[in-house]
């Protein structure tokens, strides 16, 4: 069995030795899966914090609001830092001189990272839905929220990525950043009734998220339905989008 894996590992990495990207995406991409070590890092991670709170009897609200900061890391992290060292290895100079369009570039920095991101964020659903069984319009409709937060964790780590120079900046702005947003989302006291964080709380995606993980792992959060949740997971996308496009002339404007 272990010479048979070792047989197919030798024959992926000539398929990838042979596969010549012709888009930023696909060669962002390639570069990622060319790191073997790092990328099993990454898809366990997730992994050894969620198996705990899934496997345990953790309050839904507790393990909820966990979820969806693991979940908003993933996505903000993968972008912010991998754009950070493209500019410190001369990269992002490449790239500010072709003929491409920045909008374009934008999209695709995070669309590679997001790609990876998505794999790691789909097992972790897939682990929860296969461990509680919830209603099959409940999980269908978390998974997608889940890949709507981690587009647009990826485009605020676009943002931050054109205002920082060193991967530690990059991590300090990204907690700077996230700590209030996920505060006024309500993950750590919950959404008012009414004010002005209810109108806040109702605009951020990481809302949505927490409800349909509380859903799914068995809570009773106060609002929140799967129709609801697919809108909120549609928009985010779309804004997510739109976001690393208009990010893109700023992330190379600083290598002109």
């Amino acid at each position: 069995m272990d010479a048979s894996w070792a047989v197919r590992a030798r024959r992926l990495r000539v398929r990838l030795g042979h596969w010549l990207p012709r888009r930023l995406v696909e060669l962002e991409l390639l570069a990622t899966l060319a790191r073997r070590r790092a990328l099993a890092i990454k898809l366990a991670f997730p992994l050894a914090l969620a198996i705990p709170l899934v496997a345990t009897s953790a309050p839904p609200f507790f393990a909820a609001m966990l979820l969806t900061v693991l979940v908003t890391l993933i996505g903000a992290v993968g972008t912010g830092v991998t754009v950070v060292r493209a500019r410190g290895g001369g990269w992002l100079a490449r790239l500010a001189v072709l003929p491409m369009a920045p909008a374009r570039i934008g999209v695709e920095l995070c669309l590679a990272s997001f790609a990876i991101d998505a794999v790691q964020g789909s097992v972790v659903v897939g682990l929860i839905l296969a461990w509680r069984q919830p209603d099959p319009m409940v999980g269908l409709t978390a998974w997608l929220l889940v890949l709507a937060v981690l587009a647009f964790a990826n485009a605020l780590g676009l943002a931050l990525a054109a205002l920082t120079d060193h991967p530690g900046e990059t991590m300090l702005g990204l907690a700077v950043c996230l700590a209030p947003l996920l505060f006024l989302a309500g993950l750590f006291t919950g959404i008012p009734a009414q004010g002005p964080r209810a109108v806040i709380a109702a605009v951020l995606p990481f809302s949505y998220l927490d409800e349909a993980f509380q859903l799914v792992l068995g809570g009773n959060p106060p609002a929140g339905a799967p129709p609801a949740f697919a809108l909120a997971a549609l928009v985010t996308l779309a804004a997510a989008v739109g976001a690393a496009a208009l990010l893109g002339p700023a992330v190379l404007r600083r290598e002109r």
